[in-house]
């Protein structure tokens, strides 16, 4: 089993965002978005240095104690990114600090999944926005112990829970932990995307 989930402090950002950018390296998502492979590294370490930022100041932002991955949890009531959020986790730099190619990239991407998420998903929810295990560390529970404590508040309070993802295989993977795929879809400006969400157990 994984080790149990805590609270991403500011002290572990930088190692949280690297364990992250390394578990997405070669995530659908992001090989869109950054599409030259000898720049990828760098600007995912900087995409989700704002991320985790983003989940520990508006969100929950949880690791392990020795930081072998992340998940970026957006709450019920604050599922959408806000301005004020992004200017002080640093995203509204990203225009500059990832390239105006990769950003327009970016918007136009997230944008179709906003659109779907508004037209799928019933408030309120919760909302994994991101979850990562450092590749070295995967298959030892670590990714089950970062989504246990967010799907036990959903059960508690009786709220769906809410996903996007570009990989096949993590389909399998969340549909062990209560997901079924509500759309599996294909933009015109993306990767193929399985859309998931999972009601809540009573």
């Amino acid at each position: 089993m994984g080790d149990a989930a805590v609270d991403v402090t500011p002290d572990d950002v930088d190692e949280v965002a690297a364990a992250m950018a390394r578990a997405f390296a070669d995530d659908g998502m992001f090989t869109f978005v950054f599409p030259d492979p000898a720049r990828r590294p760098a600007r995912l370490d900087r995409f989700f240095r704002g991320a985790v930022r983003y989940g520990h100041l508006c969100g929950h932002g949880l690791t392990t104690p020795d930081r072998a991955g992340g998940a970026i949890w957006l709450p019920p009531g604050s599922t959408s990114m806000s301005a004020l959020g992004m200017l002080r986790s640093g995203m509204l730099a990203f225009p500059a600090t990832l390239g105006p190619g990769a950003f327009r990239r970016f918007v136009a991407y997230t944008s179709w999944l906003d659109g779907q998420r508004a037209a799928l998903v019933p408030d309120p929810h919760w909302f994994l926005l991101a979850l990562g295990v450092d590749p070295s560390r995967q298959r030892s529970g670590i990714g089950t112990s970062l989504l246990a404590p967010m799907l036990d508040d959903a059960d508690r309070r009786g709220l769906p829970t809410y996903l996007e993802t570009t990989s096949e295989a993590n389909v399998a993977y969340y549909a062990r932990a209560g997901f079924e795929v509500v759309r599996d879809a294909v933009p015109d400006t993306g990767p193929r995307t399985w859309l998931m969400m999972r009601a809540p157990t009573p």
